[in-house]
């Protein structure tokens, strides 16, 4: 009896092993997917008393390593009637996924936004959700129209040539000068 336990135990070891060693280190997975990816689209402006109108949108995620734990994650995506979500962070490789943390709750007593970014071998997803039936986190940074449930094809990849331009901008500074504080009030 405990040589089979001992067998089960070593064959399941060994599965473990095998396992880990195809799952993606984070900075590799995250120089797997490093990139601008973008969805074109057509999309509706309603308006009362009228026929709806369309124009184009695009939605746009761009993944870009910072370290070898930490992807900063832009995501701007476009609903109808022009509503949209924007947001960006460092997000921290945890439990498979890359997770941007919000530094502060959009409003007092609220919980703060968890955005993740899952990759599997075709797509990117996103969510904001815990669970797929759980409350939306990120709702502040989307108009009434727009959520951060989203899904992307990972074929839309494509190399980001502006990544120097990207690093001086606004929310790039900003996601690095939020990341630094949280490291340092954590003790890191």
């Amino acid at each position: 009896m405990t040589r089979t336990i001992l067998a089960v135990l070593a064959l399941l070891s060994g599965f473990t092993a095998q396992a880990a060693d195809k799952a993606p280190m984070p900075a590799a997975l995250m120089h797997e997917i490093d990139g601008v990816y973008k969805h074109r689209f057509q999309n509706t402006m309603a308006v009362p008393g009228q026929a709806d109108q369309t124009y184009e949108s695009e939605d746009i995620v761009e993944l870009l390593p910072y370290d070898d734990k930490h992807l900063y994650l832009r995501a701007h995506l476009e609903f109808a009637n022009g509503h949209t979500c924007d947001i960006a962070g460092m997000a921290g490789y945890q439990h498979g996924a890359f997770v941007y943390h919000d530094p502060t709750p959009p409003q007092p007593g609220e919980r703060a936004c968890a955005l993740r970014l899952h990759v599997t071998d075709k797509k990117l997803v996103l969510t904001d959700r815990e669970t797929p039936d759980a409350e939306a986190t990120c709702r502040a940074y989307c108009g009434a129209r727009g959520d951060l449930d989203y899904e992307i094809g990972r074929e839309a990849r494509s190399e980001i040539r502006y990544a120097e331009r990207l690093k001086k901008s606004k929310a790039y500074r900003q996601a690095v000068q939020d990341l630094k504080a949280a490291e340092s009030s954590q003790g890191r």
